[in-house]
């Protein structure tokens, strides 16, 4: 019986997986014949789940006693004592102070204003680092983009990020460019004909102009 039962669902599994790729060839090209194959898939289909539900009438049915667990009696020797609620710490106000004054630049007025016959200052380098900068920062870390940083960090640190920002720590403390250049190069040997060692030299050259 079991086997028989077996057989009518692997092939009722079939014909579902003819049905399904009938209705889907039927969505996108309604052919007659493809239509009275896929009815006659469905009566067959049909024919078997009634086969297979009169043999599950059929089957007998082990009516299965379970019996009952004891209940267990739950013995409470002493009270349930709630927990005492939590305090809430308080909390300090942060108190912020501004010891240095926020100074205003009032706008020059039209009289001190650049000629419109003085001609603009144009920054003639193919890098993008020196079209960045027009006016010289005053910390040479915030002169260097984060794109820069970055491609810094790589090609010329060797990614270690934190001997990168420590170098540019120093060269920024340096009196001079030729001491700025010096540095650069014992501390880090650099290759001059690099692109990215280029555009680092140049860039501490703009900053010490």
């Amino acid at each position: 019986m079991r086997k028989e039962m077996q057989t009518l669902l692997d092939d009722i599994e079939l014909d579902i997986q003819e049905l399904k790729y009938l209705m889907k060839v039927l969505a996108t090209d309604a052919n007659p014949t493809l239509k009275v194959v896929a009815k006659r898939n469905i009566q067959q289909m049909r024919a078997r789940l009634d086969a297979l539900q009169k043999q599950l009438d059929e089957t007998p049915v082990e009516v299965v006693v379970i019996p009952e667990a004891p209940v267990a009696s739950v013995v409470i020797s002493e009270p349930v004592v709630a927990p005492e609620p939590v305090k809430p710490t308080p909390v300090e106000p942060l108190v912020v102070e501004i010891t240095k004054p926020v100074e205003v630049v009032s706008p020059k007025p039209e009289s001190e204003s650049k000629p419109e016959s003085e001609p603009s200052a144009i920054i003639s380098s193919a890098s993008p680092i020196l079209a960045e900068r027009i006016k010289p920062a005053t910390d040479l870390r915030h002169a260097i983009s984060l794109n820069d940083s970055f491609r810094f960090a790589r090609e010329i640190f060797g990614g270690d990020t934190a001997r990168m920002n420590e170098v540019i720590r120093q060269l920024g403390a340096a009196p001079s460019l030729e001491k700025a250049l010096e540095l650069f190069s014992s501390t880090v040997n650099p290759d001059e004909e690099n692109e990215t060692v280029v555009d680092f030299i140049e860039l501490l050259k703009k900053y010490f102009s």
